[in-house]
């Protein structure tokens, strides 16, 4: 079998599925735009895992969560996966037990958002995301590190951003969806960003649509799986 000598990457998954798809594909036009690949054997091996978990939207990330994250841990290990990435994050929560769990690299939606906040020069963001993210501060320990102060939308706005995002679990997203997001995001002027914090919001909302400066996580996570998957090169 040919090896291309990229690690192998395993995605723990399904969180939401339309997430961990759009994760991959921007994996993939990572390596046709930045190393011209064209051919099969020129995309690193992957496979993602589409994990049937619990809600972790609304009704918050618990115990069983990580069990599911921990059994996927062990399944992508078995199938020779060499570089772990959670497309979701939400499921952050639990990204300690993930790697203590792990025997190869995991990547980190939290730390390298931070960095790329931190990285753009943004001192004042806002934070979207699901409720369990906000509820449980995940991202505060890794802006603090950076000096960044982060935003975080009331309740009311943050109800309006959970239905949006369900809207895209659910396959009913639409104009009114991507407007309300919008709106939320204009009623924060004060502000030198947007955290697009949960991997569904990319979905729904884009730089194109807004003037401040926006931090897809889902695109963050991507570009740095993509840098990182070719260490086995050296």
């Amino acid at each position: 079998m040919r090896d291309n000598n990229y690690l192998k990457i395993g995605v723990l998954g399904g969180m939401g599925p339309e997430a961990s798809a759009a994760f991959y594909l921007r994996i993939i036009k990572l390596f046709q735009t930045e190393l011209d690949a064209q051919f099969n054997f020129e995309y690193p091996e992957m496979m993602i895992h589409n994990i049937p978990s619990p809600d972790n939207v609304e009704a918050g990330v618990n115990e069983e969560l990580k069990e599911y994250l921990l059994n996927s841990v062990e399944l992508l290990e078995k199938a020779g996966m060499e570089l772990l990435a959670i497309p979701c994050n939400s499921a952050h929560v639990h990204i300690d037990a993930v790697v203590d769990a792990a025997n190869v690299l995991v990547m980190n939606i939290l730390e390298e958002t931070a960095r790329s906040v931190n990285e753009a020069g943004a001192r004042r963001i806002l934070l979207l995301g699901t409720k369990s993210t906000l509820k449980y501060g995940t991202y505060l320990p890794h802006f603090k590190r950076y000096g960044i102060e982060a935003v975080i939308p009331s309740p009311a706005h943050q109800d309006v951003i959970t239905y949006a995002i369900m809207a895209v679990c659910d396959g009913s997203l639409n104009a009114q969806n991507k407007q309300d997001v919008l709106d939320v995001i204009n009623d924060y002027p004060d502000i030198q960003g947007v955290v697009l914090g949960c991997t569904e919001i990319p979905l729904i909302v884009s730089q194109d649509d807004m003037a401040v400066t926006c931090f897809d996580t889902n695109e963050i996570l991507a570009s740095a799986t993509f840098e990182r998957c070719q260490l086995k090169l050296g």
